[in-house]
């Protein structure tokens, strides 16, 4: 599939299952998503500007979990998908939390550069055909010794957690995700960019080719979900 193919088909996507979106990472996590994205929240620390933008922010878990941490950063939330984005205003909303969003393309970010202390990006790397650009781009809106968050899926390394969990991303996640959301197809290519997802291993050499130093991953819940985290060059004195 070309890059605007694929761009074109995350979007139909998303677009379609927006309104069960949280319900299914929910179900299909067992719960662990929210717990993930607490984990990186909590990994935030202040910087210079105050500012941290989440890419490809969804429905805006991600984002309103880092705001209301007690640094109280200023968090944007961007994503490609405006059904998407809507559910993610609706949320803030009812929490009376602020939380500014911008529909905007991963590897065009509509940001100065060094904008921002921190770039998070939870479960969206995957679908951008272009993760070499939209690495440069994220590492480009950072302030000098700023940090990149990355919490994707992976294929877990132990081969028995690893044959169990292609098993069940095979059959039953696109079984499950089709009969919530009425679109079996489009789960069964959701599972398939999560089984063809580099190695940790291979996505902290695609962070230091864009420009990132010090790429370091964390496995959480035996390897399925990955935080990456790597940062700016701090400016020389």
């Amino acid at each position: 599939m070309d890059p605007s193919t694929q761009k074109a088909e995350v979007k139909r996507i998303f677009n379609r299952v927006a309104g069960v979106y949280d319900l299914l990472n929910h179900v299909l996590s067992l719960g662990e998503d929210l717990r993930w994205r607490r984990f990186v929240a909590r990994c935030l620390r202040p910087g210079p500007t105050g500012r941290v933008l989440d890419v490809a922010t969804g429905t805006g878990d991600l984002a309103l979990a880092m705001a209301a941490t007690g640094h109280h950063p200023q968090v944007v939330g961007l994503d490609l998908v405006p059904a998407m984005l809507a559910r993610a205003r609706d949320k803030a909303a009812r929490r009376r939390a602020r939380l500014p969003l911008v529909t905007g393309d991963g590897t065009r970010l509509p940001f100065a550069d060094h904008s921002f202390d921190a770039v998070t990006i939870a479960f969206g790397i995957r679908n951008i055909p272009d993760r070499p650009a939209a690495l440069a781009e994220m590492a480009r809106v950072l302030v000098p010794g700023g940090h990149l968050y990355v919490l994707e899926f992976a294929s877990p390394q132990r081969p028995w957690v690893r044959r169990a969990y292609h098993l069940y991303l095979g059959r039953l996640l696109p079984q499950i995700g089709g009969w919530i959301s009425g679109d079996k197809a489009s789960y069964q290519y959701l599972a398939e960019t999560i089984m063809d997802f580099p190695s940790p291993t291979k996505f902290r050499r695609m962070m230091r080719q864009a420009g990132l130093v010090q790429p370091r991953s964390y496995a959480l819940t035996r390897g399925i979900a990955w935080l990456h985290i790597a940062h700016r060059e701090p400016r020389l004195a």
